[in-house]
């Protein structure tokens, strides 16, 4: 086991050195390599998954029989042995990829930001044409878009604990215990606000972005619509007024999309539903072109919603007090 960990620990060195020696294009292609690993991945695993199942429910039906089969009992569990041990393996080949496109997408957001801030600065110093340092800043905006993790859902149902009451524990531990997981509760609600604000403050940078580029295309030669084919695709690339996603980056922002759509849907307590039209947002990729725009909308009810439920469970711990 001692000898698993090490090796696992070396291999994740030697990962993390030879991406510190790679240019942004090669980064940007393997992470493209390696997403359709780990997609790749998961389809298999589902696949073996339903394989394995399937042999189980097998071999329940052949021993309810009147006279099973006992020797087709044997092979059929032999093989789900066999199988599973093969589940096992992919499993731990897409834990290491996921871990490790996880890391890329975490160097590829550090490399895009300072991207960002180095044209940002070129910006200020008035050398280059205002319009077109924007059309850059916009492309590496929607780049940095595009490797932005899904949401994670609350861990708690936030109506149930919105029953907890303080003033009705029994004992002092009781109260004290009910405290501490409303407490808990409001951190998570901080920390998911904090990520929510981050990529709604950048959407709204980019939808400003989106403004004054499509003003330059429009007054330009270069007014064509142009679209994210790729994560990699060439910096001199200019971009639409909306990003029309196709392949991969259709589905990462189609799982964005809907991750943060679920979210909202488990915040949906207080009575709201007939003021946002939640089935907007739902993204099917392959449909229609993403809008930024809806984006932003949708980021801004989670934001209201969080805040809102943040508010509540502030008052519910300043009251035991």
């Amino acid at each position: 086991m001692r000898n698993i960990i090490l090796l696992s620990i070396i291999c994740l060195l030697s990962f993390t050195s030879n991406l510190l020696s790679q240019s942004l294009d090669e980064l940007e292609l393997r992470y493209d390599n390696l997403r359709s690993v780990v997609e790749k991945d998961n389809l298999i695993l589902d696949s073996l998954k339903n394989i394995l199942e399937n042999r189980a429910k097998q071999i329940e039906n052949e021993k309810q029989k009147p006279n099973p089969d006992n020797e087709k009992v044997i092979k059929l569990m032999a093989g789900s042995v066999s199988l599973s041990n093969t589940i096992d393996d992919h499993q731990e080949e897409l834990e290491t990829d996921t871990k490790n496109l996880k890391q890329l997408s975490e160097m590829l957001e550090v490399k895009y930001s300072a991207k960002i801030d180095s044209l940002k600065l070129l910006k200020k110093s008035g050398k280059e044409n205002f319009d077109k340092l924007d059309g850059e800043i916009l492309l590496y905006t929607e780049k940095r878009l595009l490797i932005s993790p899904q949401v994670d859902m609350l861990s708690f149902n936030p109506q149930k604990i919105l029953e907890v009451d303080l003033k009705k524990a029994k004992t002092i531990e009781e109260k004290l215990l009910l405290k501490e997981y409303l407490s808990n509760a409001l951190a998570e609600v901080n920390l998911l606000l904090s990520d929510v604000t981050k990529q709604s403050e950048e959407i709204s940078e980019a939808l400003t972005l989106q403004r004054k580029t499509s003003k330059f295309l429009t007054e330009t030669e270069f007014d064509r619509n142009v679209g994210i084919d790729r994560i990699s695709r060439s910096s001199s690339q200019r971009t639409s007024l909306e990003i029309s996603l196709s392949g991969k980056d259709n589905l990462t922002i189609a799982d964005q999309i809907n991750s943060y759509t679920l979210l909202l849907d488990q915040l949906n307590i207080f009575d709201k539903s007939e003021g946002v039209k939640t089935n907007k947002f739902n993204h099917k990729p392959g449909t229609t072109n993403f809008s930024l725009k809806d984006y932003s909308e949708l980021l801004k009810e989670i934001r209201q919603r969080l805040n809102d439920y943040k508010l509540i469970l502030a008052n519910r711990i300043e009251q035991s007090r």
